[in-house]
Order: C-alpha cells, then structure tokens, then sequence
C-alpha cells in the first residue's frame, strides 16, 4: 500500500511481504543453494574417508570402492542437510546462532548511520564462517554415524558369526625355529604373540614350531648335509636317512661368534646362513645361592656392583671360599665355549685363570645351560644337597638365571616347585663377561626357495627386532646402570676359534677301554637296550678329543665261559665313526657275565695297557658275582684298570650293585635320557685319567 510506512531496519518480514522464513526454502535450486550442497557433499565425503581409514576400512574394501562410498554418502549427508524438513529443523535449531550474528549485524549497522566504522569484510566472513561450522560439526556427527553404525553392525555381525559358525581357516605356512636349550621357553612365548598379532578373521597365517638346536659341531655337519644325522647312525637296511627333527627355517644363534663359527665351518654345497641383526641382548653372570652371596659381597674390594675384574671375583670364589666353578659343556654349549673364552683371557694379554679346566674343580657337568641349573636344583632339593649348592657357582647367561629363581625350564625332568628365598641364585656381574646379541639367521637350503617362506621369516625377525626375547630385563638388571657393561663385548669368530683350540689343549685326556654288555638281557624286547646304546652312541662323539685313547670291547657268558673280545682299539675323535658302526653291529648273545671275570680277562690280555674301565650293561652282570666284595678285590689285583666306571642302562641297575670303594668309582643309572647320562659319564672321568 502507498500510505503504509516503510519497515524498520532488521525487524522481521511479514508473512504476507513475499519474503522467506528462516524455515522456508527458496523456490528452486539456486547457485547459492548449490554452493552449499557442494560443500557440505565435500565435508560429509571427507569425514566418510576419514572413518574409513582409521577403521581399517580401505583394504577391506578397495580404493575404488571405498571412493565411490564416500562420494555416495557425502552426497547423501549434503542434501538431508540442506534440503527438505530436516534441513528446515536443522536452521530451526541454528536459530540463536542466526539470531546472534543478526544482532551483532544490526549492531554494526546501527554504528554506521551514527558514522561509527562499518564491520570488516574479515569479521563478516568470521561471523558466516561460525553458521557453516556449526552446520558442519552437525555434519561431521552424522557423517561419524553413517560410517561407525554400519560398521559396527558388520563387525559385530562377523564376531557373532564367526562364534556359531568358524570360518574354514586355509592352511598356515608351516615354520621352523631352532635354538639353544635355554631360549626355548621365550622364544615359544614370543612366536606365541607374533602369531595372535598376525591373526586374519581367527585364522593364523603361520605355524611355527620351536625346537633344540644341535650342539655346534653337530650344526655344523647338519647344515652342510641337509639336516641329516651323520650315515653312521643308520641302521642296516633303513630306507631312509635321519634328520635332526624337522628341518630348520630359522636359527636363533647364542651370539654372532657362534653363528659366523658355524656357518665358516659348513661343507661347500651347504645350506646358505645369512646372519641378521640381534633379537635379544643378555650377558653372562657368575650365579650362587643367596647367602653365600651376600658373605662374598663382603670380601670383594669396595667398588661399584658390577664393576668387579673377573680376576677379583675368581680369586674371592676360587682361593677364599673354596668354591667349584660350573659352566656347560664347551664342546656342546656356545655358552659355556663363550665362557671359557672369558675364564681363559680375562685379561688382554693376560694369563688364564687357574683351574679353569680343571674337571675336578667344575662340580657339575652338563651339556646345556638347562641341564646345569636343573641339575643343580635337584641337587638342592635331595637329603644333603645343601653342602654341594652352597660350594658351588655357576657361570650362566642372566635371563637363565632369572627363569630358574621363577621356574621356568625346558626339561620335563626338572623337579617342580617354587625355590625357597635362599636356594634362589644371585648374580656377580663383571665387565669381563661377555656380552651376547643372539642373531636372527635365515636359513637356505640348497635348490629349495619359496617366497611365501621368505616373507614369512622377515616378518617374524622384524618383529623380534622389535619384541626382543627376555625383554628389557635381562640386558637391563645384569648390565645397565652398575658398570658392568663398559668394556664387556661380544665374543667374535676368532675368540671362540681360540677358546676351543686351548680348551682341547688342556682339557685332561681320556685313556679307558669301554666294556659293553652283549648278553640276551640287553638285547631283551620289548626295547632292545643294546638299539637303544646304537642310535645313543654317535651322541658322544662330540665330547671326545683328539688326545683321548678309547678301546671297545664286548662281553658275555657263552658255553658257561666269560668271553671278551676286542672289536676297535686306539680311537680318537678321527677315528670315532669306526668305533660308532663296531657298536652298531653288536648282536645279543649268551647271558651275563660277571664284571670280576671280565676284568681278569682285560687284565691278562696282552699288552693291554693301565686304563680306566667303563663298563656299559643292564645291571645284571652284578647278580652274577660270587661275593659283594668280588669286584673290589679283582680289581685291586688287576694292575691294568686304574678306575671302574658303570653306566646301567637298565631299571634299578645301581642298586644291584656293590659298594663303590677304592678303584670301583661310581654307578650311574641311564634313566630315559641315555644320551645325556653316557655324555655326562666320559666328561665326568676327564681329570682322573692321564695329563
């Protein structure tokens, strides 16, 4: 109308003036209406790709797939936001936003006509940039839904599903692990987790099995030989050769020396070793009970712990307290051959330790670092055990230490329990022990490669690299913050060539004839002892020198006379093999003969020389002697045996037995591990034969 007044600056339009409500839309699709879907299409596709990504979404689906999504709900979310009810009910709820910029608007206006400054074009973008992130964060909330909802449906749809229903896992790649003896038990604990953190819907990719390494020499020869047992050990008509169990994929070795010791010893033609790096880092420890601990504490020089020379700390153990020094066996263990490496050049340039080889003074001999400490707690826990383990000390990696005060082995014959406060060990440490890396090596077989298998085993070192065996304990507590690990290092190639040259060289030789029980009762079924004795006997091999003299012979009873014959003299390391395949072709025969005629029979024996004897029978042969004092005068008239030894292989064998007195020594019971009980007997004779 011409007469009515014109409306005031920023009051609100009336329904009838053919202006639009905050609730209504313009008619049509205008270029500032297109605009705004546009973007908030860009916004919600954005917020649907982030979503994506963090749940993983984008392998699942493809990159393809996964754009197109992202374009279609964008879209979706851009026009329930700008378009139709929900969007009138949308700029419903921004109204006291809208109504705040407007105010400030007017505001602005009303300063203006007053010739106050008009509001910057910087401000009038802030206050329109407050509308479109508001409507934004409603759109990033929405977007979040529509991507988490569905989502979360599938992912709780497959877990239900594969509940009821367990998906058909294919076939995992199958792996082999080896390592020394006292690694076992972490190593199986670390594959454990690697394969839950490679887990596909509950399926595994990989089975990968952890097994006991061969000692080095033995490594040696199975690398260069196709993982196969040494010929000597088949049997007569065997259609197939021996493994050392099921062949290696991967070896953890104890340290580089040790792995580049191995494979410069592996034959042309071999299994290709390629070392990696380190998975775990630990040091040696000199270990004794608690309180004997805590009185040497009190001997040794004023100093840091572990900041001790290992000449201080011999001298304290060795001439002080009278202590025996055990490792394991050098010939077997890398780490006993690491630690006499350390015992023999404590120093640069230094001269050995004393008694370091000395058998007599080792207490405890054993072919692994688990064999010592299990050794050593059964000791603990038999009736007078006590005076053994408290002049005794052990020279042992640190986190194998820390697994026999928590009792944690790898021997099934260990006896069980916890340990009590002063049975458990405590460490010396030393800047004179070495260090040890344990290097991850690959191992490749001869015209054997598989991608597939390769992947497998990088996967696996990278994440040992990452997830180191014994955590941070082991390097942590034995050599970190007390001194001891400056100066220590690792034992390279030509140290632990070194330590075996000069171990040989002064380790006591061995001069004894090896009397083996041929009777029926060896040859016995249901398990035959003397096939058991032929596939044992090989096993030796790796504890003989080349200055040791053994001669084998057999005997029986057959047509009531004792008969003994000798089937192998004057052998050594070299000539081992011959001596292996002389047991192999033992038969069962006659029936028991007395050891005090057997011994009569070796003593007039022509130019039989003055030995130790070890005679190797199922317990039998004691029932036969005519007195419990038969053997002990024999042999005190038998100027050519300087020692009896007995190794029964049967039940109760010792306990048939005679009192050990004068030359009689010892009675040691095989048990189930034949192998370890014929090691730890010829090892435990060294020192009482010949220099």
């Amino acid at each position: 109308m011409a007469g009515s007044p014109p409306s005031a600056p920023g009051s609100p339009s009336s329904p009838d003036d053919g202006s639009q409500g905050p609730d209504k839309d313009t008619p049509g699709i205008t270029p500032a209406k297109l605009r705004e879907v546009a973007v908030t299409a860009l916004v919600g596709g954005g917020v649907t790709a982030l979503f994506t990504a963090l749940t993983d979404g984008l392998r699942a689906l493809g990159t393809g797939l996964t754009l197109l999504a992202c374009a279609v709900i964008g879209l979706a979310v851009a026009v329930v936001l700008t378009v139709g009810d929900f969007a009138r009910l949308l700029r419903r709820w921004l109204a006291p936003v809208r109504r705040v910029v407007a105010h400030r608007r007017a505001a602005g206006a009303s300063r203006s006509a007053g010739l106050a400054p008009p509001p910057s074009r910087g401000r009038r973008r802030l206050e329109g940039l407050v509308l479109k992130l508001s409507a934004g964060y409603v759109g990033v909330l929405l977007g979040a839904a529509v991507v988490l909802v569905p989502w979360g449906a599938v992912q709780g749809g497959t877990w239900l599903s594969h509940r009821v229903w367990p998906p058909d896992c294919a076939r995992p790649l199958e792996l082999r692990v080896v390592t020394a003896p006292e690694n076992v038990v972490a190593l199986r604990e670390s594959v454990a987790l690697f394969i839950r953190s490679r887990l596909v819907d509950g399926c595994a990719p990989y089975a990968i099995s952890v097994g006991v390494a061969p000692s080095i020499g033995e490594l040696a020869y199975a690398f260069g030989d196709n993982w196969y047992r040494d010929d000597v050990r088949q049997e007569g008509g065997e259609p197939f050769r021996r493994l050392y169990g099921p062949r290696a994929d991967a070896w953890i070795a104890t340290s580089t020396g040790e792995a580049d010791l191995v494979s410069d010893d592996v034959q042309a033609g071999g299994a290709r070793l390629r070392i990696g790096p380190s998975v775990a880092s630990d040091r040696l420890v000199i270990g004794m009970i608690s309180g004997r601990a805590e009185t040497l504490r009190e001997r040794l020089p004023a100093a840091r712990p572990g900041s001790h020379g290992l000449r201080d700390l011999w001298k304290v153990i060795r001439s002080d307290f009278g202590m025996s020094v055990s490792y394991p066996q050098p010939e077997l263990s890398t780490a006993g051959l690491v630690a006499v490496a350390d015992l023999l050049r404590p120093d640069s340039g230094s001269p050995p330790l004393d008694g370091v080889v000395d058998q007599e003074q080792r207490g405890v001999v054993a072919e692994s670092v688990s064999s010592l400490l299990c050794q050593f707690k059964t000791a603990s826990q038999a009736k007078g055990g006590e005076s053994l383990i408290r002049s005794l000390a052990l020279v042992v990696p640190f986190h194998s230490l820390d697994d026999y005060n928590n009792g944690r082995f790898n021997d099934a014959r260990c006896p069980e329990g916890a340990l009590s406060g002063r049975n458990k060990l405590r460490e010396f440490s030393s800047p004179g022990l070495s260090r040890l890396d344990y290097p991850f090596v690959t191992i490749s077989w001869p015209n054997e490669h598989s991608e597939e298998r390769t992947a497998g085993l990088d996967l696996l070192r990278a994440w040992l690299v990452d997830n180191p065996l014994f955590g941070t304990g082991s390097a942590g507590r034995a050599g970190s913050g007390d001194g001891s690990e400056a100066g220590s290092a690792v034992r390279a190639l030509k140290d632990l060539r070194d330590a075996q040259n000069r171990f040989f060289a002064l380790l006591p030789r061995i001069d004894a004839e090896i009397a083996l029980d041929v009777s029926g009762s060896m040859a016995a079924p249901p398990r035959s002892l003397l096939v058991r004795l032929r596939e044992t006997f090989p096993d030796v091999k790796p504890v003989i020198t080349p200055r040791d003299d053994l001669t084998l012979s057999t005997f029986s009873k057959v047509g009531g006379k004792t008969r003994v014959e000798e089937l192998r003299s004057s052998v050594s390391r070299q000539e081992f093999d011959d001596l292996t395949r002389s047991v192999i072709g033992t038969t069962g025969r006659g029936s028991d003969a007395p050891i005090s005629e057997m011994i009569n029979n070796l003593n007039g024996r022509a130019g039989s020389p003055g030995r130790d004897l070890l005679v190797v029978t199922d317990g039998g042969v004691f029932d036969n002697e005519r007195t419990k004092e038969g053997i002990a005068r024999t042999l005190a008239r038998a100027p050519g045996v300087t020692a009896l030894y007995v190794l029964a292989l049967g039940d109760d064998g010792c306990d048939r037995s005679p009192p050990r007195s004068g030359k009689y020594r010892d009675c040691v019971e095989a048990g189930p591990d034949m192998r370890q009980a014929l090691r730890h007997l010829i090892s435990s004779m060294r020192g009482k034969g010949r220099p």
